[in-house]
């Protein structure tokens, strides 16, 4: 099944997800999904014009098939394409083959289950999945950006990853590593500077958009294609996309020293 688009109804939402290798489980983890209650989650592919809904085992029950009438006509329009066919359970294929949906809905079945549920707004509130403005990204910040606690410890890291990149930028140029004549080089060295700097200020003002600004920060700091560069890169990206990466990396660091300063005391 190739060319095709995951989606998933997850927390109230409709998901889509583009251009990953994840399967539905791996992308359900990566959003921070119960697996306990992955077998209920209605998830599916958008794939040779066809919307298909499903369960495990790629089938369905009428939870999938209420929740198709309710969803389909919001994907259409957010796909651009009024022309798709909605379908609930999959077939797999065998030796090859294409894998058929099992049930395909009428688009007066659809009309007519949208229209009843309108009927029953006055009698009681029916919850519809909430669309989102866009196709999901595969990289998802987590990052709250109004956290005072969260502010001081980016403010803290960024300055540090600063003197870090200034320091091995000395070194670089001390140790003829790195040629001074380039203006490419200049221009790289001066614009890695600026970056981290704009997001010590985003981070200061709250800004949501700084997460852009560390982003960029970190492609300048690979670019320098220097080894100290890139491993600054690699932790300034992982801090931009979710701080607890790097809290769980200062965890592990201080258990190991807990654990060679008790062997040594064991020693003694």
């Amino acid at each position: 099944m190739n060319n095709k688009i995951l989606f998933m109804i997850f927390k109230g939402g409709i998901k889509f997800l583009t251009n990953s290798n994840m399967d539905h489980r791996e992308w359900y983890l990566s959003l921070g999904g119960d697996i306990n209650d992955y077998d209920n989650v209605i998830r599916g592919y958008v794939i040779d014009n066809k919307i298909i809904f499903f369960k495990a085992n790629l089938m369905y029950d009428q939870e999938v098939i209420d929740m198709a009438c309710k969803c389909a006509p919001l994907m259409k329009q957010q796909l651009n394409n009024p022309y798709l066919t909605v379908c609930c359970g999959i077939t797999p294929g065998m030796n090859g083959s294409e894998w058929e949906p099992i049930l395909t809905l009428k688009d007066e079945e659809i009309t007519n289950y949208n229209n009843k549920i309108i009927a029953q707004q006055n009698k009681e509130p029916v919850v519809v999945p909430k669309m989102n403005s866009e196709l999901e990204p595969v990289l998802e910040f987590k990052n709250n950006y109004k956290d005072p606690k969260f502010i001081k410890f980016a403010t803290i890291f960024s300055i540090v990853i600063l003197v870090l990149t200034i320091i091995a930028k000395v070194i670089l140029v001390n140790t003829k590593k790195i040629e001074t004549t380039s203006g490419w080089n200049i221009l790289l060295m001066i614009l890695q500077v600026v970056l981290i700097i704009l997001s010590i200020v985003g981070y200061l003002k709250k800004s949501d958009r700084t997460k852009y600004i560390g982003v960029m920060a970190s492609a300048s700091l690979f670019f320098m294609f220097d080894i100290f560069d890139i491993i600054l890169g690699a932790i300034n990206l992982f801090f931009t996309i979710d701080q607890g990466y790097i809290l769980k990396l200062i965890d592990t660091g201080k258990n190991a020293k807990n654990a060679i300063g008790d062997k040594i005391n064991q020693k003694k």
